[in-house]
């Protein structure tokens, strides 16, 4: 099975961009192919030193939730305009993360993959 986790929030909702990751770590900690996509306001994770601004009270540090979804198999996708206006780079970008278009979202959701957003 498939699962792509949509995130469109970063500072301006730590909240929702936290629990988004726990819930994408989950995912590819049980063996599931996971995908992340970074839209929005949610491109900032996306590069470094983000995340590590982003501190929701009674969760792990995004950080750490970010550099493990990665470590355990997951895939960063960026999206390519939302990280265009926000002047975000490949080199920018964390380690496992890639800048890519919709048409990535659509060929994984044409496959099959279960999507929750955030």
């Amino acid at each position: 099975m498939s699962i792509l986790v949509s995130i469109a929030s970063s500072h301006d909702n730590p909240d929702r961009c936290t629990v988004a990751f726990v819930v994408a770590v989950a995912a590819v900690a049980s063996g599931q192919d996971t995908t992340v996509f970074l839209s929005a306001d949610g491109a900032w994770v996306g590069k470094q030193g983000e995340a590590e601004k982003i501190n929701e009270e009674g969760f792990a540090p995004l950080a750490e939730l970010v550099a493990g979804f990665v470590e355990a198999g997951g895939q960063i996708l960026v999206c390519t305009p939302c990280a265009k206006k926000r002047g975000i780079t490949e080199e920018d970008l964390v380690p496992g993360a890639i800048i890519a278009g919709g048409a990535a979202v659509v060929a994984l959701l044409a496959a099959g993959a279960t999507s929750i957003s955030y």
